[in-house]
């Protein structure tokens, strides 16, 4: 069944919102702990409660959700083009406008308001999505899945061909490296969570430059699922969940049996080789993040679990401007412009802080779509992506879903 522009799948919104908490469950963490800390791999925080979390959560949820960002990105660009085409709108115009206000928002973002802003990312390998629009399903997925394989392919090979290949990232001693994480840690919270806005300013942009080269290794991946999601709207995998179950049950089975073994040896297994914990985090990951979506796309399926999960849906279509308000609210909640709770709040709290505010955003979205037929921030990058009027050009009717609810 074909998907006019002027319609929505419900499923889709709801996944969207569903990611959106995942991410935000992980980046809290990054606002109130140093970048090169987190990047050390430092643990801060002592209690047997705080170490379960922190388990669970990389386990369950790290480097997964943002991958369900990454497919549905792809997965709305093939939506968009199909619009376009219905139209006979130039695709391409489009497209590059879209791009180009979001790498702008996502500067604005990064150097502003928040270092770890992922839109840049997303615009720029938006470029190169760009050139695959016309691919058959088939290719799409062969792309996908070389791209998915290729950082594990490489760091795997380069490994067995030299042991020195592999020592290089040995850590000096896990004392050292302690203390380094401790120092930087430090160092932030005397910047963000006690300096000036000038000081804020400065480590933010040095931060932000070094989170785009840290994103440079993820590059393939985010492009593999941008595809993958791509194909998965050629295919229409979830435009009729009931006509391709049988498949979507064979991804959970074995996506999810697989991801969850890669990412339990990556959480518990100590002294992984470096390729071993490549393989576990490229492989396991989106694995896992492909389980889910086709978990949660079964479980829509059902009246009781799709008025649960049609929740996510109010903040999924107003996903733009609440990934962004998240960046505010705990700018105002950790950085010294707002309360400077920087370096204080234990993960436990972090992880119900999350969940307040996301449950807020839930219920402000539900009114505000009430009201309005979009987002605020929604209708500025759909100003910029239309160069006219954005309600006329890309409206959203009343969604239509693409399935039936047993």
């Amino acid at each position: 069944m074909a998907l006019n522009s002027q319609s929505r799948i419900e499923l889709i919104d709801s996944l969207r919102g569903f990611a959106l908490l995942g991410i935000f469950l992980v980046n809290i963490s990054f606002f109130t702990t140093s970048l090169q800390t987190i990047s050390y791999g430092v643990d801060l925080w002592s209690g047997w409660y705080n170490e379960l979390v922190l388990l669970l959560r990389g386990i369950i949820i790290d480097g997964k959700f943002v991958l369900i960002f990454s497919f549905l990105f792809g997965f709305g660009m093939v939506l968009m083009r199909e619009s376009a085409q219905a139209k006979g709108r130039n695709f391409n115009r489009i497209y590059i406008r879209r791009l180009i206000a979001l790498l702008l928002i996502g500067l604005l973002h990064g150097i502003f308001i928040w270092y770890g802003d992922i839109l840049t990312h997303y615009a720029l390998m938006g470029f190169l999505l760009m050139l695959f629009q016309r691919c058959k399903p088939r290719t799409l997925l062969i792309w996908s899945l070389s791209l998915l394989l290729i950082v594990p392919i490489l760091v795997t090979g380069a490994s067995l061909l030299s042991d020195s290949a592999s020592q290089a990232f040995d850590p000096v001693s896990q004392a050292d490296v302690r203390q380094i994480g401790i120092y930087y840690q430090e160092r932030d919270a005397a910047i963000y969570g006690a300096g000036t806005m000038t000081q804020i300013i400065i480590q933010r942009v040095n931060d932000y430059i070094g989170s785009i080269f840290n994103m440079l290794l993820f590059y393939p991946q985010i492009l593999g699922m941008f595809l993958m999601g791509a194909y998965f709207c050629k295919r229409r995998i979830l435009h009729d969940v009931q006509e391709k179950r049988k498949g979507i049950i064979q991804l959970l089975i074995i996506g999810g049996g697989i991801g969850l073994a890669l990412q339990l040896v990556l959480s518990l297994v100590k002294g992984l080789p470096f390729w071993g914990e490549a393989a576990a985090l490229f492989v396991g990951a989106p694995l896992l993040a492909l389980a889910y979506i086709g978990m949660f796309a079964l479980l829509y399926q059902y009246k009781l679990w799709k008025k649960a999960l049609h929740w996510f849906s109010y903040p999924g279509k107003m996903a733009f401007t609440n990934y962004l308000l998240q960046s505010v609210l705990c700018g105002l909640l950790f950085y010294s412009y707002g309360l400077g709770w920087y370096g204080t709040i234990e993960p436990i709290w972090q992880m119900l802080i999350v969940v307040v505010i996301f449950a807020l955003q839930a219920v402000l979205s539900r009114v505000w779509l009430k009201r309005f037929p979009i987002g605020p921030l929604e209708y500025v990058w759909r100003l910029f992506t239309y160069w006219g009027s954005p309600l006329n050009q890309g409206r959203r009717g009343q969604a239509q879903p693409l399935h039936a609810a047993k």
